[in-house]
């Protein structure tokens, strides 16, 4: 059993004006409470409990704002614009009455039940809940966007499912991801559209700047990563979703460090839509991993190295990446991000020493003697000459 956390957020039903500034009230009560603590010295906070703070707040609801600031956000933090009020598992509870699921929560005027959105996809965890099968966290309330929702987090145990077969995902920028099975089944997640769109937010940013307005700057940064995030989201559901019905594992090139290390022309440094500081990968990478969890199966990163030089064919490091296309040494074409997500598939780690990056001239001839992710040294380790090879190639007998 694997266990899973997940946060839902639940927007509140048809909410009248009493109750939207009843929630109002709460937050502003927390957030003085929050600040106050917070000119206390974090050594004394230790001791502070309810019966030493005064507020207005219920003891739940101030015991939780003490619990927070004795933590690392006490230490990081030098005042609260909102601070939003929390409750632990044990002070609120989900109600379901006909069709309607309600949240009941401690506030500033005691404890009310409201009801609450239900997502189709969240109706099933939410009866789960209700039966005991699912264990419930904190729930916070919070205001975004002009909206109130209750945003409660949920943890479960998720039985483990073998998987005989493998999916690799390589992420780029033309294509935002490209999931292969190792025998050439794939789906495509095109980038043309997010360049495209990220250039326009560029563009509103500068003539924001410009024109003095920075806190429209700041709204427009945070409307771009929303729109970010969804788009993550899509993609990590449909790569999820293909791999789950292909009963597969998936395999994804590790690109910790890429910005750092991989070579970009200036001009394409400032062009939003070709940045890779503007590459949302390891958001993807996230979302993809926590999806896989859901359903039981894993994500596996793997050395990203030579994916896309390499002929997924026989694993001979001899092709010839030019753009979107790749040529293996017989003239053979295919997509250069799908020969690279098969490779992934198929690789268990190299076949060859890492310093073959600073010898690539000879590589075809220089031997290595030691693996990487301890798999078997293949052929191109045993004769001067031979053909280099990344992964085992089956010999003729």
């Amino acid at each position: 059993m694997i266990q899973q956390t997940t946060t839902l957020k639940l927007k509140f039903l048809a909410l009248n004006g009493v109750k939207a500034e009843m929630f109002a009230e709460t937050t502003e009560e927390s957030t003085r409470l929050a600040n106050e603590l917070l000119r206390v010295p974090f050594r004394d906070r230790k001791k502070l409990t309810t019966a030493s703070v005064v507020t207005s707040l219920k003891s739940a609801l101030s015991n939780q704002v003490i619990r927070v600031l004795k933590g690392k956000a006490g230490k990081r933090v030098k005042a609260f614009k909102a601070f939003w009020p929390e409750v632990n598992n044990q002070n609120w509870k989900l109600v379901k009455k006909g069709e309607t699921y309600s949240v009941s929560f401690p506030t500033i005027q005691g404890v009310k039940r409201v009801p609450v959105q239900i997502h189709s996809d969240h109706a099933g965890v939410l009866d789960a809940l209700l039966a005991g099968l699912v264990t419930p966290g904190t729930l916070k309330l919070m205001r975004l966007r002009g909206c109130w929702y209750a945003v409660i987090s949920l943890t479960w145990d998720v039985p483990e499912r073998e998987s005989a077969r493998r999916i690799g995902v390589d992420r780029g920028q033309n294509n935002l991801a490209v999931a292969a099975t190792v025998d050439g089944r794939c789906v495509f997640f095109s980038g043309k559209q997010v360049a495209h769109r990220r250039r326009r937010f560029q563009r509103l940013r500068q003539s924001l700047q410009k024109a003095g307005k920075y806190r429209a700057v700041k709204k427009l940064e945070r409307r771009e990563s929303r729109w970010m995030r969804e788009v993550n989201h899509t993609i990590s559901r449909r790569i999820v979703r293909f791999a789950d019905g292909a009963g597969a594992d998936v395999y994804l090139e590790d690109l910790t460090g890429i910005r750092e290390t991989s070579k970009q022309r200036r001009k394409n440094r400032s062009d939003a839509g070709a940045s890779r500081h503007a590459w949302a990968f390891y958001d993807l990478e996230q979302k993809i991993t926590y999806k896989m969890a859901l359903k039981g199966r894993q994500a596996v990163k793997r050395p990203a190295a030579y994916t896309s030089k390499t002929d997924h064919r026989n694993g001979h490091l001899d092709g010839v990446r030019n753009r979107h296309s790749f040529t293996g040494a017989d003239g053979y074409q295919c997509n250069a991000d799908w020969n690279a997500a098969i490779n992934i598939a198929q690789w268990d780690g190299f076949s060859c020493s890492l310093d073959l990056k600073e010898t690539a001239p000879v590589m075809g001839v220089v031997g290595s003697g030691n693996g990487v992710f301890d798999s078997p040294l293949n052929s191109m380790n045993a004769l001067e000459g031979e053909q280099l090879c990344l992964f085992a190639v089956p010999q003729a007998s």
